[in-house]
């Protein structure tokens, strides 16, 4: 399954509902637009095990995650190309653990990736939470972007 509107490159490798689809692309959409004006973000949805393979591979974690972001390598692109000016970054998100999340947290499972897929967003726009201050930074953020979504969740995510 592929979608791409002006801001997103949508694959997925795993069966995902066209409804459920629909609704992912459509939010990923609008808010890769509100944070990434002029550029494009790549989302892919996969498996358990392809996100526990790039989560080893690149953060020497060797669990399946839900959300992991990629940020677009200007220096690997060269500064100022066309490629790292239009290309904000790449979000792979497991469906598989964040329908055991969304289970878990009283969420559909619609709305626990579009929770998670804003989260992953947020970290190619630079934000983090490493410290106390980050993280009530980007929740804040994260806050304002799903409500802009009609969404209020208590919790999401681990």
């Amino acid at each position: 399954m592929e979608t791409s509107t002006k801001h997103l490159d949508a694959s997925s490798e795993v069966d995902v509902p066209p409804r459920s689809w629909s609704r992912l692309v459509g939010a990923a959409e609008q808010i890769a637009a509100s944070l990434f004006p002029g550029q494009t973000v790549a989302l892919r949805v996969t498996g358990d095990e392809s996100i526990r393979r790039l989560n080893r591979e690149f953060r020497a974690v060797d669990r399946p995650t839900d959300v992991l972001s990629f940020p677009a390598n200007a220096d690997a692109a060269g500064p100022g190309s066309e490629a790292a000016d239009l290309h904000a970054g790449d979000i792979a998100l497991s469906w598989e653990t964040a329908q055991r999340q969304a289970r878990s947290n009283g969420n559909s499972v619609e709305d626990e990736c579009i929770a998670l897929i804003t989260h992953g967003l947020l970290h190619l726009a630079g934000f983090d939470h490493e410290t106390d201050a980050e993280e009530a930074r980007m929740q804040r953020r994260a806050d304002e972007l799903l409500a802009g979504l009609g969404l209020r969740l208590r919790v999401y995510g681990h």
